[in-house]
């Protein structure tokens, strides 16, 4: 799921998801829920 501007909402609650990109070189980024808490982290395979 999305929100309308295209941000990733939670899959728990359902609140938008903020990102930190934490490593530019290798596109890691983290992306968190500020209500409940969850992180996630992506990378590309």
């Amino acid at each position: 799921m999305s929100t309308p501007d295209g941000m990733p909402r939670c899959p728990t609650c359902g609140e938008p998801l903020r990102f930190e990109v934490l490593d530019d070189e290798r596109f890691l980024v983290a992306w968190s829920c500020l209500n409940c808490g969850l992180v996630r982290t992506t990378e590309p395979s």
